[in-house]
């Protein structure tokens, strides 16, 4: 693929390294906010009386989630501008589906920072009233943001930049195309399980839904693996 950007290289090897590894943290940080409990994280209001303590968790683990997005803006730009020359209508609409994931993440992530740690933190001090307010607020906007958007609305966009990319990369970057093609393919059916079920990415009730989620862990190695052939120059 010959490139404009081919000197920059290194930066979107970096870019996507980083990515990785703010992933991995947020996925880390976040559900110690619900203890690494999967039935908590499915109920978000579960913690509403938990405390200052893990209202100060999710506040990280969620800006954490917000800050992991960005660096992958930096992958769809290198390759809108190695793959333009081939199809600009196309390259043109795959490059939005992938800024449009890398905003609605985000948003979800900022989303939850800003507005869930008050609902805990405020918990104590809360009438009774207010408490089962508080609750519901936090059980809706952790839905909004773990079904809605995180769960459906944005692997909508990843899956078909997914398989674009996978598509334009055939004729030389096979295994590697055949790789975005399946992410693609996984991102989508999550995306209609969980925007059918109402059920998170994490809830794993059967046989299905394993098959279904465990294909997502690839986007690291794509990740990887792109870093390392971008670092090697290929």
């Amino acid at each position: 693929m010959t490139h404009p950007l081919g000197k920059r290289r290194p930066f979107v090897a970096v870019a996507a390294v980083l990515s990785v590894v703010l992933t991995v943290g947020a996925s880390i940080l976040l559900p110690a906010a619900f203890a690494f409990d999967l039935q908590a994280i499915a109920h978000p209001g579960s913690i509403a009386d938990k405390g200052p303590g893990v209202a100060q968790l999710l506040r990280w683990g969620a800006l954490l989630d917000m800050v992991s997005y960005l660096p992958f803006a930096v992958l769809v730009v290198y390759f809108h501008y190695g793959l333009r020359a081939r199809n600009q209508e196309l390259v043109a609409l795959l490059s939005a589906c992938g800024l449009a994931y890398v905003l609605i993440g985000s948003i979800a992530g900022a989303l939850l920072a800003s507005a869930g740690p008050p609902l805990v933190a405020g918990y104590a001090s809360a009438s009774v009233e207010g408490r089962e307010a508080g609750r519901v607020a936090l059980e809706a906007l952790g839905n909004a943001s773990l079904v809605g958007l995180w769960g459906t609305l944005e692997l909508i966009f990843l899956g078909f930049w997914f398989l674009g990319i996978g598509s334009l990369l055939r004729s030389e970057w096979r295994r590697f195309a055949t790789l975005s093609i399946v992410i693609g393919l996984a991102m989508l059916a999550a995306s209609a399980r969980t925007g059918l079920t109402g059920q998170t990415l994490v809830e794993i009730n059967g046989p299905i839904d394993l098959v279904i989620a465990a294909p997502l862990g690839l986007l690291f190695v794509w990740e990887l693996w792109l870093a390392a052939r971008l670092w090697r120059g290929t």
